[in-house]
């Protein structure tokens, strides 16, 4: 008799990568747009954390950003990102992303000795040890470089560790990516390959990293995108090797050269769909600032607000 293991048995793939925090979206503008934007073209500094080509594509020399937002479960994700832009030389920057867990307690079970002296109605179990912190974080270097008036490409080399007590985990990844605008209509093509490195160890274990490969489409459905009111499209299919295949939508329109309204839906996702933004641009001293805020809801964790802050310097 012959028996087949794997009738009714499907294999998942969730859980299978390590250094999961940096598939966490970053910028609230990319939140809002349903965790899109990889071709985007005035991004600028936050390309650092969508994709680095578009860093190549700003007219000032010098760019700023900031994100912040309280994640799940009392977490704090954090980004800075820096880059300078030569018109001929390409564009060099450097970034951090940065997750705290805060601290907790430290427990361990009692020993047959601890349990015996127990106390009667003493329903204790376990030995409190102190608390212990836990993080993770990302440091990178940037370049990227626009070869022609229609295509820009561009990498990232990041460390990243995490820290759990006395125990950590290290490695090296990286990122490619390019965008290319078409020139038919508004339509804009974009790819970004994330967290491409070699497997790292964390107590023993050994684990791969959480590698994407993300394929984008973009474009105007009303305005130009240098008009002072438009609407913009986006669509995104993510790969990834810890998940199922994912497709992420938005939209973002453009009011007065001034205000965002943003929206986005995820699909292939079971708790974190929909998610909506707010963002403002403004001149100060000839140089422009946007501060963006996103909304994400999930079914059943608390949901998340994110907030940006971008400058040109």
């Amino acid at each position: 008799m012959t028996v087949n293991l794997l009738t009714g048995a499907e294999f998942r793939k969730s859980g299978t990568a390590g250094f999961v925090f940096l598939e966490m979206p970053v910028t609230a503008r990319s939140v809002g747009l349903g965790q899109t934007g990889i071709t985007l073209p005035d991004a600028n500094v936050e390309g650092l954390f969508v994709n680095p080509a578009l860093t190549a594509l700003g007219e000032r020399s010098y760019y700023l950003h900031s994100t912040y937002a309280r994640w799940f479960v009392e977490t704090t994700h954090q980004a800075f990102g820096f880059i300078h832009q030569h018109p001929v030389r390409g564009a060099v920057g450097v970034q951090m992303i940065l997750l705290n867990f805060g601290e907790m307690e430290q427990t361990r079970n009692l020993t047959p000795a601890e349990a015996d002296n127990l106390r009667p109605g003493d329903n204790n179990t376990y030995f409190s040890e102190g608390q212990f912190s836990a993080e993770a974080y990302a440091l990178g270097l940037t370049y990227a470089r626009r070869l022609t008036d229609k295509f820009a490409c561009g990498a990232n080399l990041k460390f990243i560790r995490e820290t759990v007590a006395t125990h950590h985990a290290e490695n090296i990844v990286a990122d490619l990516g390019f965008l290319y605008q078409t020139g038919f209509s508004s339509l804009r093509v974009g790819a970004n390959l994330q967290n491409f490195g070699l497997e790292a160890a964390y107590a023993n274990e050994k684990f791969k990293m959480p590698q994407r490969l993300i394929l984008g489409l973009s474009g105007e459905l009303w305005g130009t995108r240098t008009a002072p009111n438009h609407l913009t499209w986006l669509i995104e299919a993510v790969h990834p090797n810890d998940a199922n295949e994912q497709l992420h939508c938005g939209l973002e329109v453009l009011v007065a050269n001034l205000l965002f309204l943003r929206g986005g839906y995820k699909f292939g996702y079971d708790y974190e769909k929909v998610s909506f933004g707010l963002g403002t641009r403004f001149q100060f001293k000839e140089r422009r600032i946007d501060f963006d805020l996103a909304y994400m809801r999930h079914t059943y964790l608390e949901n998340s607000v994110r907030y940006s802050l971008s400058m040109e310097l």
